[in-house]
């Protein structure tokens, strides 16, 4: 190689070098694609250099056949890659007050939870007693259904700022691809699935111009990075085809028993990141009957042998599992014990053959699926995946 190239190299590096102070705990996600490394072989204490280009987005070829327009994916700062959900917590102050405390950073809300006034208290309550800064979370909460007309996407964000106590949110989700009516705040708060009424009525909603309006929170600051969440993949394309600002996460449900494989490599190639709730399947569901006690996978044999072939829980294997697939799981647990076990998940390697064994569990099994609960609770027969 000429040496002009190698000192046009060497100057580049120089120019972009980063100098990070390490913490216990920390994770360096490299893409091997965009990094230069040494494949000599050493002996010795081992030490990570990496001279990284360039950034996560598709190359602009592929941008431009969806919309020409689009500007570069926002960088997306991975604070923690597993996030604590507040879905469904018993004492939810005290649960993500406790989930702070034990380390998680990205805290996964959304107004539909009716717990955001109670995960606001937490996160001051954490921060005033030095467990941490605004600046160490990732706050990510949801628009809901009924208001994704543009006039009150701004509204209902700043209904979920007043009742998390912030000035932003890191993430803003569209919860669903489902749009209903509008619930006014003062009549029924949160609507969840039904109007004042008690029924659940869908309207027509061009879901374009809701994206137009999450935008809109990113200029202003309110927001720093705007997603999707239960979008399947022609959804997701129809946001794209006009994206001034590309939709930097999908989350979906993903577990051993629904795999998901096709839409998270679609997300992942179109730049985003995949973030999957109920990583470990029905037991979230059971109380609600959407799921039975023989569909837990914590007694499967397959999960129960990889576990004790690692001496981990079953849990830990699942959230394994979702980790080395490149997603980022959201666990929940009002349990202290529980919630630090989940975070031990970077001391043991699931094998190719583990992970094989867990893929072939796939059932294409849906628990939260607006087209069959919908209709069954609210009398409306509203399908979004098929």
């Amino acid at each position: 190689m000429d040496e002009s190239v190698l000192e046009a190299i060497a100057n580049f590096m120089d120019k972009n070098k980063v100098s990070y102070r390490w913490q216990k705990g920390d994770i360096f996600a490299i893409n091997n694609r965009l990094v230069m490394h040494s494949r000599n072989s050493y002996t010795g204490p081992r030490r990570v250099y990496a001279a990284m280009f360039g950034d996560t987005v598709k190359s602009t070829v592929g941008d431009e056949a969806i919309n020409p327009n689009a500007s570069p994916m926002p960088s997306y700062k991975l604070h923690d890659p597993i996030a604590f959900g507040c879905w469904k917590l018993q004492d939810a102050e005290n649960a993500v007050y406790n989930a702070i405390k034990c380390g998680y950073r990205r805290i996964d809300s959304a107004c539909d939870y009716g717990n955001e006034k109670a995960t606001g208290a937490a996160i001051k309550r954490a921060i005033s007693e030095g467990l941490c800064t605004r600046s160490e979370l990732f706050i990510t909460t949801k628009l809901w259904n009924t208001y994704h007309q543009p006039e009150y996407v701004p509204l209902a964000l700043e209904k979920s700022l007043q009742d998390l106590g912030l000035d932003y949110v890191d993430e803003y989700l569209i919860h669903f691809p489902i749009s209903m009516e509008f619930v006014p705040f003062d009549k029924k708060y949160p609507p969840e699935w039904t109007n004042v009424e008690g029924k659940m009525v869908v309207v027509p909603n061009d879901i374009n111009k809701t994206w137009r309006a999450m935008e809109s929170l990113v200029e202003i600051g309110k927001v720093h990075h705007i997603g999707l969440s239960n979008f399947n993949c022609q959804h997701i394309r129809q946001v794209l085809s006009i994206a001034r600002i590309r939709p930097t996460t999908l989350q979906i449900e993903c577990h051993p028993r629904l795999s998901q494989g096709k839409i998270i490599r679609f997300a992942r190639e179109e730049g985003m990141v995949v973030t999957v709730f109920s990583p470990m399947g029905a037991t979230s569901y059971i109380s609600l009957n959407m799921a039975t006690k023989n569909e837990v996978l914590f007694d499967n044999k397959v999960v129960l042998g990889i576990a004790q072939k690692h001496q981990k829980s079953p849990g830990q294997i699942m959230l394994r599992w979702a980790i080395q697939r490149n997603t980022f799981p959201i666990c929940k647990s009002n349990n202290i014990g529980r919630m630090r076990e989940n975070r031990g998940l970077f001391d043991f390697y699931l094998t190719s053959d583990d992970m094989e064994q867990i893929h072939s569990l796939n059932q294409n099994k849906r628990y939260n699926d607006p087209g069959v609960f919908c209709e069954a609770s609210f009398g409306t027969f509203c399908p979004i995946y098929e």
